[in-house]
């Protein structure tokens, strides 16, 4: 049906929210919100107003609420979180959905949004003008995000609860879908009156006598909960929030764009582990708020589970404005440290992120981690054992957060480690350990492989096995045989330093090398016949047995060469084994030209060295190959 315009209007207060602007309009026309919100469009089945009207309005409501309220249509999207800007600043917002009721866990674990406002009584007071006198002054957007618990502009904290029967202004009672508005077919009520039904009190002539009726713009609110001193500083981190939140479109790239995703997911980690964090609280009237909140957090984990009403969720922000201010106090104190270096700020977030985890039933442990923060955050969190991230069970880090900030991409790592590379940057801890022989060498260097691919794009060590084409169980066996070497802790932190100062020299490198490129270009190329009679030309033949030099084996040590990988896993040893092939002839052959290079005597060794003159041009080939561009053969050594 065609919606009118309303006979009369009024026009939006700065920074009001949609339910306040329809509690005021239904208070000026003395209908109910239900019938306001059905004339301009917003009502579905049963007259509900959606909650998810909050975040933003669909384009035909939108133009239903403009039309009806004689809006402009800038001015009905404002009403919204959405159309408010809110949800470029506020980045737990972004992904956020309540269409048809669903999400809202993930919205209270996530602190995306209130939908029982918070409220400033004296800004509801509003501002001494007619229209505000009379129909009372705006709800605030901002009011709804569990961030903001003070009003910067009268320096006082925020309400939560009616001063009168201590309820929520817009959480229902009992087993009520939660919406835009509850009460909604209330009729009377000023927009600043509480809307709780008080039970037991009988229906009159006079509808608002039903509803507590309290006026929330007119009481002091909740009695103070802070000294003087506490209230400065959570006044001073509030004034920080509002700053982030309402940065001009023009300057918000200035702004750190994980700073709400990473105050969120720390007051977490305080609140689940306390009293741990109790460090960085600075006075002792602060812990107690976070103390009050941590127990009724402690309890609801405790509950265990069992048929009948669902146990409150620990995720949410504390209703409790004081309470709110207390933990992102804390918050805000630990996340100052980031910048100090992420050994230092792991050490700072570990201790509390492995109480969390123990705490957590495993699902909800999980949940965590598919939260949003910063990398800095993720390194801090990730569990790691013998200087990887841990790769198994359900309270295994999942983590794709890159363990260190690297110019270097994986691209740039090779399956195993260059001799030149570990000659360069392990030879003093070889040396102190006298133990590792070249076969544990080659433990080694696949094994720092591994790390750098860790460092620069993230993961478990199974995970960057995969990136790297190195089998599950080989890696497995390198990073078993590195533990045995290593030995206590003071080797790893050894091991440690190596691999960053190695990595410091890849992201110094202005000629790195994509080792990923490569094994690209050659994952189905081989040597042909020519070729190797070319590379072969002056020997005297080969016995021609089955673990003589040909161009098989050629192909593999070549790929091996080029690609610095392994040739037990080179393209056509994989093909062999898939086609059911034994392979141990070739891996003898192979052998015996890497062999008879270290004596640097007979025909195998000067097959060798033009094998390894060959790779150095077939390397040049495949950094030049664009695409899918094939390979030739014509790369016979000069």
């Amino acid at each position: 049906m065609e919606s009118r315009a309303l006979p009369r209007s009024l026009d939006p207060l700065p920074e009001e929210s949609l339910p306040g602007f329809l509690l005021r309009l239904a208070y000026r026309l003395e209908r109910s919100p239900a019938r306001i919100g059905m004339l301009c469009g917003l009502s579905t089945m049963h007259r509900r107003l959606p909650a998810d009207y909050l975040l933003a309005l669909p384009p035909q409501p939108a133009h239903a609420l403009a039309k009806t309220a004689r809006l402009s249509s800038t001015e009905a999207h404002s009403l919204t979180l959405a159309g408010f800007g809110l949800t470029s600043t506020y980045a737990p917002l972004r992904t956020t959905r309540l269409d048809h009721g669903r999400n809202h866990a993930a919205v209270r674990r996530r602190w995306a949004l209130n939908l029982s406002s918070r409220f400033c009584p004296r800004c509801l007071a509003g501002d001494g003008s007619p229209v505000q006198n009379m129909f009372g002054s705006a709800w605030k957007l901002r009011w709804h995000l569990p961030v903001v618990f003070a009003c910067s502009e009268h320096s006082m904290l925020l309400s939560s609860t009616c001063p009168q029967c201590d309820n929520l202004p817009n959480r229902p009672p009992g087993t009520e879908r939660s919406g835009l508005l509850m009460q909604r077919a209330a009729v009377g009520l000023h927009p600043a009156q509480c809307r709780h039904p008080v039970l037991g009190r009988r229906s009159t002539a006079a509808e608002t006598n039903r509803y507590c009726g309290a006026r929330l713009d007119q009481s002091p609110g909740n009695p103070p909960m802070m000294t003087p001193e506490d209230l400065d500083r959570v006044l001073d981190l509030q004034l920080r929030i509002d700053q982030n939140l309402f940065t001009p479109p023009s300057q918000r790239a200035r702004n750190d764009p994980h700073f709400f995703l990473d105050l969120v997911a720390i007051a977490h980690l305080i609140k689940f582990s306390w009293p741990l964090g109790a460090p960085l609280v600075r006075s002792a009237h602060l812990s107690c708020l976070i103390d009050s909140h941590a127990t009724t957090v402690a309890r609801q984990l405790d509950q265990p589970l069992s048929p009948g009403p669902r146990p409150s969720s620990p995720w949410p922000a504390p209703d409790v404005p004081a309470q709110c201010a207390a933990l992102l106090a804390a918050a805000a104190e630990l996340l100052s440290h980031r910048d100090e270096g992420d050994a230092e700020f792991r050490d700072r977030v570990q201790p509390m992120a492995r109480t969390t985890f123990e705490r957590l039933p495993p699902n909800q442990a999980a949940g965590f981690r598919r939260m949003d923060f910063s990398s800095v955050l993720a390194r801090a969190l990730a569990r790691k054992i013998n200087g990887f991230y841990h790769a198994g069970g359900h309270r295994g880090s999942k983590l794709r957060a890159p363990s260190r900030e690297c110019l270097f991409g994986i691209e740039h790592v090779p399956a195993m480690l260059p001799t030149a590379w570990s000659d360069a940057h392990f030879t003093k801890l070889r040396e102190r350990l006298g133990t590792i022989t070249d076969w544990n060498t080659r433990h080694l260097r696949r094994a720092t492989s591994l790390k750098l691919v860790e460092m620069a794009a993230g993961g478990t060590w199974s995970e960057c096995a995969k990136t790297l084409g190195t089998p599950w169980a080989t890696a497995q066996q390198s990073l078993r045989i590195l533990k045995r070497v290593l030995g206590p802790m003071e080797s790893w932190a050894e091991f440690d330093q190596a691999v960053e100062l190695m990595a410091y020299a890849l992201d110094s490198d202005t000629n790195r090398i994509d080792y990923a490129n490569r094994r690209r270009a050659l994952s189905s190329w081989h040597l042909s016949d020519a070729a190797w009679s070319e590379l072969c030309d002056g020997f005297k033949a080969f016995r021609g047995g089955t673990t003589s030099p040909n161009p098989t084996t050629a192909t593999a040590l070549l790929w091996a060469q080029v690609t610095q990988g392994d040739y037990l896993h080179s393209p056509i040893l994989h093909a062999f084994r898939d086609s059911g092939r034994d392979t141990t002839p070739v891996v003898a052959s192979v052998n015996q030209i890497v062999r008879a290079a270290y004596r640097s005597t007979g025909e195998k060794a000067l097959l060798a060295d033009r094998l390894e003159h060959y790779a150095s041009r077939l390397a040049r080939a495949c950094d030049q190959a664009q695409g899918s561009q094939l390979l030739t053969d014509s790369l016979i050594p000069e």
